[in-house]
């Protein structure tokens, strides 16, 4: 059941809001069980439930092989502790296409489905933060002895290796970055040993979110959303209008993968003023944020805030 709550006619939003907010939280972090398989463990919390969520997964194809949930806190009526048992019906599924589809299949529509299937795309997204190299994938790209921009490009190359979805999927990951490399001062925002991880190391990944909805005193809402891990510390933060527009949108980045590069993805933001969101704001993100000259993570960011309304066509 779809709770909306009303500041103007035409703008509503999903989920109820407490004092004039609304907040919700993910936090996840994973462990190495062996050369290819990962332990996920992640938990997700708003004002009225909190669910949490522990994965098996096995790379390089990143498929859930055993899946767990637990319901944590909140009112059978607003979460339904029967999704938990039904959750484990996910085992089998890899990350990618088809993935929302087979999680709503498993969980049905009882009370609480949206919230244990917005957990497990954030599950999903984190788990694909970890690589798993195999010492011959290892061998086609061996160390580079000079300056940190010789050891951002490798990194960067077996990033585009190992996940071959990364080839032009934001503006860091185009084919046309590689010049950049030589051409600019470019360094890793993280440290290269995540891509290493060892069997038996715990924490070797962890990411934290925070999203939050205000109700603004004009009828509009102010949307933050929030995200820091390993390799970024990044933010989005705009207004929606009562009338669907947007105002006052900016991001930060203070840690990114690839410093020199990913900046120019986060000074495309301040272009989303002005803009009128509706029912096609998929499309209309993608190409101001997101996309082959965009942030893959700010577009996710701002998806999650925005799925939370229900916009006209």
């Amino acid at each position: 059941m779809m709770l909306f709550t009303d500041s103007e006619p035409g703008l509503k939003l999903s989920v109820p809001l407490r004092d004039s907010v609304y907040e919700r939280t993910f936090a996840a972090e994973m462990d190495v069980l062996t050369e290819n398989e990962l332990l996920l463990r992640g938990a997700m919390q708003d004002h009225r439930l909190a669910v949490s969520h522990v994965w098996r997964v096995r790379t390089p194809d990143y498929e859930v092989l055993e899946a767990t949930a637990q319901h944590d806190h909140g009112k059978a009526e607003t979460c339904a502790p029967e999704l938990c048992e039904r959750y484990t019906n996910i085992a089998g599924v890899r990350v990618g296409r088809g993935f929302t589809k087979r999680i709503l299949t498993a969980l049905g529509d009882l009370p609480g489905a949206s919230e244990h299937l917005f957990l497990a795309i954030e599950m999903a997204r984190a788990a694909q933060q970890i690589y798993q190299f195999p010492p011959e994938f290892e061998a086609q790209f061996p160390p580079i002895v000079g300056t940190s921009g010789h050891a951002a490009f490798v990194s960067w190359q077996k990033d585009r290796a190992y996940m071959s979805d990364l080839a032009n999927s934001c503006h860091t990951y185009r084919d046309a970055s590689e010049e950049l490399f030589r051409t600019r001062e470019v360094r890793c925002g993280f440290d290269p040993s995540i891509t290493r991880p060892q069997p038996g190391e715990k924490r070797v990944f962890w990411r934290n979110k925070r999203l939050t909805m205000r109700a603004t005193s004009t009828g509009g809402f102010a949307c933050e959303s929030a995200m820091q891990d390993r390799v970024h510390d990044i933010l989005i933060r705009f207004e929606i209008t009562a009338n669907g527009d947007i105002a006052s949108a900016w991001s930060r980045g203070l840690r990114l993968p690839y410093h020199g590069i990913c900046e120019e993805a986060q000074a495309r933001t301040t272009a989303l003023n002005g803009m009128r969101v509706t029912a096609d704001y998929l499309r209309q993100f993608a190409e101001h944020v997101g996309g082959a000259s965009g942030c893959t993570h700010l577009f996710d960011l701002s998806m999650d805030c925005l799925r939370l309304f229900c916009f006209a066509p």
